[in-house]
């Protein structure tokens, strides 16, 4: 389900399916049948449940919780609390829209009474610190379920529906694993039923490339794994093969550029290609002394792990994730190779901006709107120094870049004093080497991150004031921590840089130092004109207070701008043939 407008009903059969019944009639006569989700037998057969409920309420701005008077009491078959089992499916959708801060109202039927904190787990408990809706029986039924819808409506008319003019509007793409499951469920359906619907090469390929179709390995990981990559019709005769005779071996990074933790450095693949093969009509052979390219996807999982913590700073989940869905961008140069490493993040629906109950919420902001954002691939942090020294190497497109601009120095640091227009050239220069090696495989073009791409990736499913949840530390993220965000611990304030990655800590799509730092370059729009005289930038700096850190904040600079607080991160697209 991705209407805008989404409400998510999470009740026990057992006891309280009547009325569930009759709330839901009510709910879909005013809001839609599409835009509520009721019941699990929804779910397509095969699919992971608890990954279809989780995706479910993260596209719901609401969950209605029916709590009758026996809820908590239901027991399993062998008289344990259901709410025990943290499988348990109830548990499951609250916690989830708990943990990404939805709106979650308590509705109570039948009499009953909010539990107590100390009745619930743990993830379940700020629950009963939500304001709780009356649902009673007639007479009174209707009148409590207008005053519901009203409340309802208040939280959707606080949202601009429609997507920003600067992403294409795109639908969440669904997970491949439950979509292939559902293809087969359709398959068993009878004749006389709706015909499947083709599947064409695209998806085919998608398929292919998750070990699902046509050979390979799906590969099961700890707790989450951040959706697979997409290969294109325009990939699929170069990436396959090389996927099958990639090396397995992973080398400690080099010292010059790359956290060994972060960005291991992939051994040299033999692709087979002299260099008179990787000439192109009307294009320059590189230089000999200049880097040459190396892109690949390595045969190893990406691993990180993210973490929570509530308004005191306290940490309250971390979670490890691991994803095959990553590519290292290889410069061969002079003095060694230099890699980037980049991550895939699946395209969907959320809420760009922050609401104005926010903690550092400007009010001259743009307001809260639903953006859609497709797919792209995100480098894990920002450029460093010694990944910029190298794109300086390259032959220049539209302007000379000096190698050493920062004033922080330090080879794993992130590049600063590097203008919008500079940014622009560091992609430009990729995509010029890009088209003199047109059989390596990987990405096709690199550019800055849109705003809504930014911020997407940013929030990683979230829409707490931060990635890490209602605050940050310094513990988490290098800024002025000096004046507290809410109610943590003052915090260091370093007056410097720090390496990338530093912290250790990523978000849930495996970006580091998206808070703090550097700020960092974004374009108004994939295709930004050089002549657009403001750029924004975003995430805040290693000057900057907890407010300016904020996944929303935003902030205007001259595109000629240099400045010891501002670097940058880029984007890569696989662009169709």
């Amino acid at each position: 389900m991705t209407n805008a407008k989404s409400i998510f009903i999470s009740y026990r059969r057992l006891t309280s399916i009547d009325i569930t019944g009759r709330i839901y009639d009510r709910l879909v006569a005013h809001f839609g049948e599409n835009s509520v989700f009721k019941d699990v037998d929804s779910i397509p057969f095969g699919v992971n449940f608890r990954h279809h409920l989780e995706q479910e309420v993260s596209h719901c701005p609401v969950l209605l919780a029916i709590i009758d008077p026996q809820w908590l009491g239901v027991t399993d078959d062998r008289g344990r609390p259901k709410l025990a089992n943290p499988a348990d499916w109830v548990r499951v959708e609250i916690e989830a829209a708990l943990r990404r801060d939805r709106l979650v109202i308590p509705v109570l039927v039948g009499g009953a009474t909010l539990p107590e904190d100390d009745a619930l787990p743990e993830g379940m408990r700020g629950l009963v610190h939500r304001q709780s809706a009356l649902v009673r029986c007639d007479p009174d039924f209707h009148r409590d379920l207008d005053r519901l819808i009203h409340r309802i409506e208040g939280v959707f008319s606080s949202l601009a529906i429609g997507s920003t003019p600067s992403t294409p509007s795109s639908l969440p793409a669904p997970s491949l694993i439950d979509e292939l499951a559902a293809a087969l469920a359709t398959a068993n359906k009878t004749a006389q039923e709706s015909a499947i619907r083709p599947m064409g090469r695209r998806r085919w390929l998608r398929l292919a490339g998750l070990g699902l179709l046509g050979g390979g390995t799906a590969m099961a990981v700890r707790q989450q794994v951040p959706a697979l990559q997409t290969l294109t019709p325009g990939e699929v005769s170069k990436a396959m093969p090389a996927l099958a005779t990639l090396p397995d071996r992973i080398q400690n990074a080099l010292a010059q550029g790359e956290g060994a933790a972060l960005t291991p450095t992939l051994e040299p693949l033999d692709l087979g290609t002299s260099t008179s093969a990787l000439e192109s009509p009307g294009l320059a052979t590189p230089d000999p002394d200049a880097p040459t390219l190396g892109a690949s996807d390595s045969g190893e999982l990406y691993s990180y792990e993210s973490v929570t913590v509530d308004e005191f700073g306290m940490g309250r989940s971390q979670v490890k994730f691991s994803t095959p869905a990553h590519k290292a961008l290889r410069l061969e140069t002079p003095i060694g190779p230099v890699t980037l490493r980049l991550v895939s993040i699946v395209g969907g629906q959320f809420v760009l901006g922050a609401p104005a109950t926010e903690p550092g919420h400007d009010p001259l902001q743009p307001p809260q709107t639903i953006a859609a954002v497709e797919s792209f691939w995100m480098s894990v942090h920002p450029i460093t120094q010694g990944q910029w020294r190298a794109v300086a190497q390259l032959p220049a497109v539209s302007r000379e870049l000096d190698p050493n601009p920062a004033y922080f120095t330090g080879n794993d640091r992130p590049v600063e004093q590097v203008s919008w227009l500079e940014a622009v050239e560091f992609c430009d220069r990729l995509n010029q080497l890009v088209e003199t090696h047109p059989d390596q495989p990987g990405l096709r073009r690199y550019r800055l991150p849109t705003e809504a791409e930014w911020e997407y990736a940013c929030r990683a499913k979230t829409t707490t004031p931060f990635h890490t949840g209602q605050t940050l530390t310094t513990e988490l993220a290098n800024y002025n921590g000096t004046q507290p965000y809410r109610q943590e611990p003052v915090g260091q304030f370093r007056g410097t840089t720090t390496a990338v990655g530093a912290f250790g800590k990523a978000n849930d799509f495996g970006l580091y130092d998206m808070h703090g730092n550097v700020l960092e370059w974004c374009s108004s729009s994939r295709d930004a004109s050089p002549g657009d005289v403001w750029q924004v930038v975003r995430g805040g700096s290693w000057q900057s207070p907890p407010q300016q850190c904020r996944s929303a904040f935003r902030s205007g600079r001259k595109a000629d701008t240099r400045s010891n607080e501002v670097g940058f991160r880029i984007v890569g697209e696989a662009v169709l043939s």
